[in-house]
């Protein structure tokens, strides 16, 4: 199987399990990092040419007063100091790897 053919098994499995990345890997031969790559670089090969209209995360670091539409569907993650602000239909991988940047920056592994 082709690299990239098995990054693509890995990546649905790992979304259709409704576990966390880390959860997911777990016990595996690889880590959340490459899966959060490659889940990234295949969503973005899908997309082709075109692109998706995918909600994009919103990180205020501030605490600035939330305002959202009644019915928007704004999650709100507090974490670290900072606020991720998630619009629903937001992309899960892009979520995870914002916040896994915000935990690693917290712990002083992000330059």
């Amino acid at each position: 199987m082709a690299n990239a053919e098995l990054w693509k098994k890995r990546v649905e499995e790992w979304r259709t399990s409704g576990l966390s990345a880390e959860e997911y890997c777990r016990g595996k031969e690889f880590t959340p990092s490459p899966l959060y790559r490659w889940s990234s670089r295949l969503a973005k090969a899908g997309r082709g040419e075109e692109e998706a209209a995918v909600p994009l995360v919103r990180l205020v670091s501030s605490p600035a007063r939330v305002e959202a539409a009644p019915g928007a569907g704004l999650v709100v993650i507090e974490a670290h100091g900072a606020r991720v602000l998630v619009p629903a239909g937001a992309d899960v991988a892009t979520v995870g790897v914002a916040l896994a940047a915000l935990g690693a920056a917290s712990r002083g592994g992000a330059r």
